[in-house]
């Protein structure tokens, strides 16, 4: 069946909002569930972004759904690499705002969840949102 809306379900990780400080989203249980993509709703921002002023998009994980570790390996996730500190995508450029980041964990983890990460202080905001998308669940239709 190439049904995919009885084949997914979502969460909502980040509610919508202007964006001044750093916020961390919801955790994500992917149990019942072979796989999650986590997406990242940028609007205009509101700041002139530069290197010293930017907005970075990271994925963290725990076993627990309290204990967070960033993901920096590469293997575990899909559609980039992540740093050290699980960065994916950072905003530091007007290019790159009113975009999605998405990124895919596969790793062994339960739990995952998306920061996004302000550097420098950002007095205006950018709205920001995140929700997390679970697909190939071990019982249809979810």
């Amino acid at each position: 069946m190439r049904d995919i809306h009885n084949n997914i379900a979502t969460v909502q990780t980040l509610d919508p909002a202007v964006t001044t400080i750093s916020r961390y989203g919801a955790p994500v249980d992917r149990r019942g569930f072979a796989a999650v993509e986590h997406i990242v709703c940028i609007g205009t921002t509101g700041e002139t972004l530069s290197p010293a002023l930017s907005i970075a998009c990271a994925i963290e994980v725990s076993e627990n759904g309290g204990d967070w570790q960033p993901v920096t390996a590469a293997h575990e996730v899909l559609g980039g690499t992540p740093d050290e500190n699980g960065v994916f995508a950072t905003i530091d450029d007007v290019a790159g705002d009113q975009r999605d980041y998405r990124i895919g964990y596969v790793g062994p983890a339960r739990y995952s969840r998306v920061a996004v990460v302000l550097t420098g202080t950002h007095e205006e905001g950018t709205p920001i949102a995140a929700l997390a998308l679970l697909a190939h669940a071990h019982l249809k239709p979810v």
